[in-house]
């Protein structure tokens, strides 16, 4: 197995990429690194601080007075702003709906591309995105694309927001996420898609073990070990 290696998880939301990234991680002893969090923290920064998060010139000059870091509490890796953390202001569907706003611009994305390599400088780690595997980490060793059909991505999504005390339809969240991977696919930069070279899984009738024990067989098959 090499010193150093990298395993990317894209897929669209609701697919489970968080959950079998954490699993996935925790079965291989490395780090689990978030992409997508660094968007939603840029969308919580911009709304804290009262800016139009369409105005991309204003929340890169924010970004730049910025500190954002990673740090392990627990066993879990938390981000922090400028010291405070704020892990779990980022799951609010406050912020979901309105990330993409920030996702979007090309100028934004290259300035988390270099913030990712920056956290993740000399680790092997778990990532997992819209387009880790084809733009922010193309050298990845092993890469997935984690799909599952919209109504059952819905479903997941709806509980989890219920979990945390917010009331949605399931045919709203279906709306929500159907209009996401719309605009996901849609993006001039890191466009949400299959790389070539990814292993597609569908886990729509996994569950969250079975799911993670698939790519742990293939990560040591490709990995030789």
């Amino acid at each position: 197995m090499p010193d150093h290696y990298i395993v990317t998880i894209d897929g669209p939301a609701g697919s489970g990429k968080t959950t079998a990234a954490q699993g996935l991680a925790r079965r291989l002893g490395i780090k689990y690194f978030n992409s997508g969090a660094l968007y939603r923290a840029i969308a919580w920064m911009g709304v804290s601080a009262g800016i139009d998060l369409g105005d991309t010139p204003a929340l890169l000059a924010r970004l730049a007075r910025t500190r954002i870091e990673t740090r392990e509490v627990g066993g879990q890796e938390r981000l922090l702003l400028d010291g405070r953390d704020i892990t779990e202001e980022l799951s609010r569907n406050e912020i979901s709906r309105e990330v993409y706003r920030v996702a979007d611009p090309a100028e934004i994305r290259r300035e988390v591309s270099k913030l990712a390599h920056r956290l993740n400088a000399s680790r092997s780690f778990v990532t997992e995105g819209r387009d880790q595997g084809t733009e922010v980490f193309p050298e990845a060793a092993v890469k997935f694309y984690l799909d599952a059909r919209p109504e059952v991505r819905a479903e997941r999504r709806r509980l989890e927001l219920e979990k945390r005390g917010e009331r949605i339809s399931r045919e709203e969240v279906l709306r929500q996420i159907l209009e996401r991977d719309e605009r996901d696919r849609a993006r001039k930069m890191g466009a949400l898609r299959c790389a070539d070279e990814a292993v597609y899984l569908d886990d729509s009738d996994l569950d969250r073990e079975e799911t993670v024990e698939r790519m742990v067989e293939l990560v040591k098959k490709r990995l030789g070990v």
